[in-house]
């Protein structure tokens, strides 16, 4: 016990060791975290389809891939595998999307000319329109459940994050 003071032994046997503490702040926020995630996401989702009879990942495809393949006839497209990295998906779980959106005349699909094995996706013109019908819907259906979690438990850090209120100085501990 050197040069460990009797009152720094209480307090880790009260609270555990440094590592501890933080380990369970990260995991205690974490779950936080995820479980405003799930509640977040079931609001947009079940209000998305309501308003616009998409689904948030439908709407968030549409918006990603509409990033790079404007209207124009000097659109780009996006491969696949971007697609799936933008969105946090898998590689499966994008290519059902991507399927569904086939299916519904919003984007088309090709094999990418260097790589036979790659795929590529650009929005048709039903895409583009869907996409305009969609995203103020979306932007609003968004910041509405923000303002919504307002009024319930909701960790303040978190919280202020979602508002815009945080700030490059403001550290999670």
């Amino acid at each position: 016990m050197t040069g460990t003071s009797h009152g720094d032994v209480v307090r880790e046997v009260r609270t555990g060791p440094a590592d501890d503490r933080t380990q369970s702040c990260a995991t205690d926020r974490w779950d936080a975290l995820d479980r405003l995630h799930r509640r977040f996401q079931g609001t947009v989702e079940r209000r998305l389809r309501e308003e616009t009879g998409f689904g948030l990942s439908e709407v968030q495809a549409l918006r990603y891939v509409g990033r790079s393949s404007a209207a124009d006839a000097g659109a780009e497209p996006m491969r696949l595998g971007d697609v799936a990295n933008g969105l946090g998906l898998s590689q499966s779980a994008t290519s059902r999307l991507m399927a569904r959106l086939r299916r519904l005349g919003l984007i088309i699909s090709s094999a990418v000319d260097h790589d036979r094995r790659g795929v590529q996706v650009l929005l048709t013109p039903a895409g583009h329109a869907a996409l305009r019908r969609t995203a103020s819907r979306y932007e609003q259906v968004v910041r509405d459940a923000v303002r919504d979690l307002g009024s319930q438990d909701v960790d303040p850090l978190l919280w202020r994050f979602l508002i815009g209120e945080s700030d490059a100085r403001t550290v999670i501990r």
